[in-house]
Order: C-alpha cells, then structure tokens, then sequence
C-alpha cells in the first residue's frame, strides 16, 4: 500500500471514529467506488476492508462485522483505524520500529485505545492468519 513519505507517526486517540473522519477529512466511498484498492481511489474518502495489510485488498462503502475502516485522507495519506493496548499505543506513537502490534477492528479485551496509523508504518505478515476471536490485524511498525 503505498503513502506519502512525510507521513506522520501514528496517533492515539481518545476522540470517536467520527472525529477522525473530520481530522482526516474523509467522506464515505461511492457506490461507483466500491471494490477499488486504496490506492486507486481519490483523497478524501474512506471505506471498510476484510484484510487490510494486502495491496490490492478492495474497500466497500457498508461495514460487516470485524471488518476494519481505511481512510485516504484529504492530504493522499492512507490510515489504518483501530483498537490497540495502551501499551501498543505507546510504542505506535514512539514509532518504535519492529515492535509487533496486534490492531483489532472493534474494542476487544485490553484493546480498548483507538489508533490511527498510517499504513507506510505497517509490516503485514506475508501470510494472512485466519480469522481469531475478534479479528487481529498483527503487523510489526515499519
């Protein structure tokens, strides 16, 4: 997945979704839109992806269940949103590369702190792990 290279690093957030949608200026995806990878739609939008460390993983305009949202903000900087530990969150602000995460699409057990990241900071495994209780990304900061 490719971003601007002066992303930022990734933020904690204490705010809602929807605060990030307006941060990120982002709207919903088109219908016409729909099925695209990231990286072929335009700035300013965001939608929901099943498996978001993939290149050509394609985002739809309706949320399913544990799916993850994705946004293309106002300035091309892709973002991956969702929970993580506090201690995670840390280490995703401090860009603490190599560290590994595991990002999860909702609220689950300590994952309670919403994050953030742009996707140029993400290291997905080349194997995607089948689904577990409450669907993990795990990935490692670039």
């Amino acid at each position: 997945m490719s971003a601007p290279q002066n992303a930022p690093l990734a933020a904690a957030s204490p705010e809602s979704v929807d605060a990030l949608r307006v941060r990120h200026q982002v709207r919903l995806l088109t219908p016409e839109q729909e099925g695209l990878p990231i990286g072929r739609l335009p700035a300013g939008v965001y939608g929901f992806a099943t498996a978001p460390g993939m290149d050509a993983v394609p985002l739809f305009g309706k949320r399913a269940y544990h799916n993850f949202e994705v946004h293309k903000a106002a300035d091309g900087i892709e973002y991956l949103i969702g929970f993580v530990t506090p201690e995670e969150a840390i280490s995703l602000a401090l860009g603490k590369e190599g560290t590994a995460i595991r990002m999860f699409p909702d609220p689950w057990q300590g994952a309670q702190q919403l994050v953030s990241v742009p996707l140029s900071q993400i290291v997905a495994p080349r194997r995607v792990l089948p689904r577990e209780d409450g669907n993990p990304f795990p990935f490692t900061i670039a």
